[in-house]
């Protein structure tokens, strides 16, 4: 446990606060006491607060939280979901974490693995009586107390998805202790649960992850597909636990026949002096310390905000400040449960009241600027990824537009039709329409569609070794078209050491033409597909080639010949690579993290460098564009950075990217702008000169949609924007009047998302329903 810090609140609900006992993805997580009663009290983000939908379902999972009480859990004692700032309090448990016993003291006898399956699964029998699924049992959740076991976070992991954390692309669940359905994206059951039950107790016997650490993918490809090495298990937990792993969840036992036959087996569920004797030392220790707490020091009001805004391009930018209120936010305290979800990122030590407008009339100024989330040993970069939490104005209500004209309504644009709607037996985190063919990549296979969206071909990925770098169930960029072939990028997963790889698809034919690998050490997974550019694929991928210890750490680029199929250049960084950006002419490529960006040459050396805090990173001809946080867009030379012409009020890309759409050789900049009272308007520059062409007010998106912040894409005649309703609109790109409008994704958040344009077609993926949608470019 850690001392508060100045930013830290002292009272939350009737609990006064004595410390803080870790952060999550959730929030930050706090030692708190009332009426003799102590608690572990977990505050929520305030963007996660300020979200209408995670609030109904985090009430939702909290009720449902409370019938929880089983002998082995950590119940949920009180909360206020309708709190300015929700938060909820369960029973202290004086103890340290699987995970943390492991770590530190080494795999765990028989006898106690006996105990310990026991009390996990009467805690998840118990979850399950309450109607609930845990979804994200792992050892960090399961926490050793010297009476027994305890599963903490039993009903959160369903309330956090579809947010900001979730858009992320987080996955629900940690990956090494995934199910196989759950690793697909299928519809979860309570045997899902059990998966993670065998797959938690292999790991108390090991002392690491049955399934391998490292990218998400390559993890995830290894539950689906290989049998797992039991070798470490006790000859006679041995059988109980494989049944617990089988790939069908029907064939695995339920939680309650699982602690009926450690009964059978004549071992007792846990009671006092069931843990060893060096793990018993470590809660004594925590015991003694709080018994000790310090005393809060001073802090500043729980409402206080701390500004975060964006720097000019053209100047320096401060480092993006801690969200968590001082340097020890963010570690796991002794003994205390980790915040619902798994993202190990920015945590809420000081909420801002949230909601209300600055100043200066654009609406994401002020608000916490970034969303970093890791979750199974992987970042989720881009479209798998660490984006912008940007808090736009979703229903630009603006009467008064600064393009010319008053705002359209919208009501007289002809609805599109839908020309088919496919359901498919995995997610599809991309959609891809080139070439006569739909084309939908998984975790497993690549499929391709035809016309009326009936299955052309399909390439398995376990025909080539590679499993495909699909993490979870959101949109990713992992493939590109280029020439006839279709390049998509994965991890070789011959042995277990994985290689980035890229798998060359013949596209007429459906046949798989070629793979290549990195043979790069340190190195492992491929994140994100950023392009094809002359010939060369830019991907960024984990680690950054240098040795530092098991694990990779650091980002890289890869730059892969297609011809020769070899490496062109490798470029490693220390800081997470978060945009990237290819100029439509000339040579190089930028990347950029939260605080910096790099421009790199034609041999992967740093033409240029630039402290910048970037709100958008693309490309317009031979200029890479910049939206800072203050709205303002920079096009830079591409060979020096320098600003070759500025416009202010653009609006940042959306938490998937596509913040700015251009025509076919990028002379022409398509931009969402915003108008005074919140409004917005479409516009075209000139990527040269920065000239406008045109600017005209929009129809604005349904009032109670959730913000989103520029989305578009230009191909086939027409320019297109995704709504914060995800209402699809068609624009004529010389004038921006809309031709058409789709509504027929209307409720759906549009951050889950896919979409592509191209060869007559609009095409939407959504991951999580597993389905793939077309339309014609015409709209009908």
């Amino acid at each position: 446990m850690k001392q508060l810090g100045a930013a830290d609140p002292r009272q939350i609900g009737p609990y006064t606060l004595f410390g803080r006992l870790g952060a999550g993805g959730m929030g930050a997580v706090y030692l708190g006491r009332a009426r003799g009663r102590t608690v572990a009290v977990k505050v929520v983000r305030p963007d996660l607060a300020r979200d209408d939908a995670f609030r109904d379902r985090f009430q939702r999972e909290v009720e449902a939280a409370r019938l929880v009480s089983g002998a082995f859990t950590a119940p949920v004692v009180d909360a206020d979901t309708r709190a300015q700032i929700p938060w909820m309090a369960t029973t202290f448990v004086v103890g340290v974490s699987l995970d943390q016993a492991v770590g530190t003291r080494g795999p765990l006898p028989e006898n106690v693995l006996w105990a310990l399956t026991a009390g996990v699964a009467e805690a998840l029998a118990s979850v399950h009586d309450a109607g609930l699924i845990h979804r994200d049992l792992k050892p960090a959740n399961v926490l050793l107390a010297l009476d027994g076991p305890r599963v903490i976070d039993f009903g959160i992991a369903r309330a956090v998805d579809g947010t900001a954390l979730t858009s992320t692309g987080a996955i629900i669940g940690s990956a090494p202790f995934m199910s196989p359905e759950q690793a697909v994206g299928e519809a979860l059951t309570s045997a899902s649960d059990t998966f993670s039950l065998g797959s938690a107790i292999a790991f108390a016997a090991r002392g690491d992850s049955l399934f391998g650490a490292g990218a998400a993918a390559g993890v995830l490809f290894r539950i689906v597909h290989t049998e797992p090495d039991l070798g470490a298990v006790p000859a006679g937990l041995r059988d109980l636990i494989a049944a617990c792993l089988a790939k069908d969840p029907d064939d695995r036992p339920t939680p309650r026949q699982v602690s009926e036959f450690v009964e059978r087996e004549g071992h007792p569920v846990p009671s006092g002096g069931w843990l060893p004797d060096a793990v018993a030392a470590d809660i004594i220790a925590v015991r003694a310390v709080m018994t000790t707490l310090p005393e809060p020091p001073p802090t500043l009001p729980f409402t206080h905000i701390t500004p975060a805004l964006g720097a000019p391009a053209s100047g320096p930018a401060e480092p993006v400040p801690a969200e968590s209120g001082g340097p020890d936010a963010g570690a796991p305290g002794v003994g205390g449960p980790e915040p619902g979800g798994n993202a190990g990122g920015s945590s809420a030590g000081g909420p801002d009241a949230g909601g209300s407008q600055s100043p200066s009339g654009r609406p994401w100024l002020g608000r916490r600027k970034l969303l970093l989330g890791l979750t199974g040993g992987t970042l989720a970069v881009a479209g798998a990824g660490t984006w912008l939490g940007l808090a736009l104005s979703a229903s630009g209500e603006a009467k008064d537009g600064s393009g010319s004209g008053p705002r359209p309504s919208g009501n007289d644009v002809p609805e599109a039709t839908l020309a088919w709607k496919m359901k498919q037996p995995a997610t599809c985190p991309q959609v891809l329409s080139t070439d006569g063919v739909v084309v939908c990549p998984s975790l497993e296979k690549v499929v391709g569609l035809d016309d009326d969206g009936r299955t052309k071909w399909t390439v398995n990925g376990a025909d080539h070794g590679i499993a495909f770098s699909v993490q979870g169930s959101l949109p990713n960029v992992i493939a590109a078209v280029d020439d006839g072939h279709l390049y998509v990028a994965g991890m070789a997963m011959k042995s277990m050491k994985m290689r980035n790889a890229v798998l060359a698809i013949d596209l007429a034919k459906g046949k798989a033409a070629w793979t290549a690998t990195l043979d790069r050490p340190h190195t492992q997974g491929v994140l994100r597909f950023c392009g094809i550019l002359d010939g060369t694929a830019y991907l960024i991928g984990f680690g950054d080639g240098k040795d530092h210890g098991p694990t990779p750490a650091g980002y890289h680029v890869w730059a892969l010949d297609l011809a020769s199929r070899k490496t062109s250049w490798f470029h490693g960084e220390g800081a997470d690579l978060i945009f990237s950006a290819l100029p439509q002419r000339g040579d190089g490529a930028l990347f950029a993290s939260t605080t910096r960006l790099w421009a790199l040459d034609a041999k992967g050396e740093v033409a240029w460098s630039k402290k910048v805090e970037p709100h958008t990173v693309d490309a317009a001809g031979r200029h890479f564009v910049l939206v800072d946080g203050g709205g303002r867009m920079s096009a830079l030379d591409a060979a020096t950075g320098k600003s070759v012409w500025e416009v202010p009020d653009a609006v940042p890309m959306s938490l998937r990217g596509d913040g700015i759409a251009t025509d076919k050789d990028g002379s022409v900049l398509y931009s969402l702008w915003q108008d005074k009272g919140h409004g917005y308007s479409l516009g075209a520059l000139d990527s040269g000169t920065g000239r406008t062409r045109w600017k005209v007010p929009i129809p604005a998106d349904s009032k109670d949609s959730r913000s989103l912040g520029a989305r578009l894409l230009c191909a086939d005649g027409n320019l297109y924007r995704m709504g914060a309703d995800s209402v699809v609109w068609a624009f004529d790109p010389s004038n921006g009047k809309p031709r058409w409008k789709y509504t027929g994704m209307k409720g759906t958040d549009p951050s889950k998302l896919a979409w592509t344009a191209g060869d007559g077609r609009l095409c939407l993926s959504d991951p999580t329903a597993t389905t793939v949608a077309a339309l014609h470019a015409n709209g009908a």
